[in-house]
């Protein structure tokens, strides 16, 4: 979904570099990943940013070539523009989840004129989105890319005014 660029340098055993790659997967950010064990200039990188430590993960924005250095969920999110408070206090509905039946029914209502959000733990779209191809959704007879068809869905959801809550 997202078009930003970067980096994640880690280690395998790493488990707060395990915890960014799913969070980055379930968002469907495309990333290039650096075993820094593996790879000397990685880890020279690493090094450099960070002091001459070796704190992983070490996450490079190509775009604007920040970093981010063993990040919460929460800092990643911000910095690749998810949007995580409710704008408003009081909704006409709430839907929990963020798949193609959720999705549907908050962008129905919205079209009738509610005030309607969707939160999601992980990425919106649901397993959709994560899933290689659907051939089997009605209205796509061919068959659709699952992040096609997640996209489409938070497209038009987005449209109508749905509030998407990351």
């Amino acid at each position: 979904m997202s078009h930003t660029h970067l980096t994640v340098y880690g280690a395998t055993w790493c488990s707060d570099c395990k915890r960014a790659k799913k969070f980055l997967g379930e968002q469907r950010v495309h990333y290039e990943w650096v075993d820094v064990e593996q790879d000397a200039d990685g880890l020279a990188f690493v090094e450099q940013v960070n002091n001459g430590k070796r704190i992983i993960p070490t996450i490079l924005f190509h775009d604007d070539g920040s970093t981010l250095v063993e990040p919460s969920n929460a800092q990643l999110a911000k910095k690749l523009g998810l949007q995580t408070a409710a704008r408003m206090g009081y909704y006409d509905l709430i839907c929990i989840g963020g798949g193609p039946a959720s999705l549907t029914a908050a962008l129905y209502a919205a079209r009738e004129g509610l005030d309607v959000l969707v939160i999601e733990k992980s990425g919106l779209g649901g397993q959709a989105g994560v899933t290689e191809r659907l051939d089997n959704f009605p209205g796509f007879p061919d068959g659709i890319g699952g992040g096609e068809f997640a996209d489409r869905l938070v497209e038009q959801a987005r449209r109508f005014g749905v509030e998407l809550l990351q």
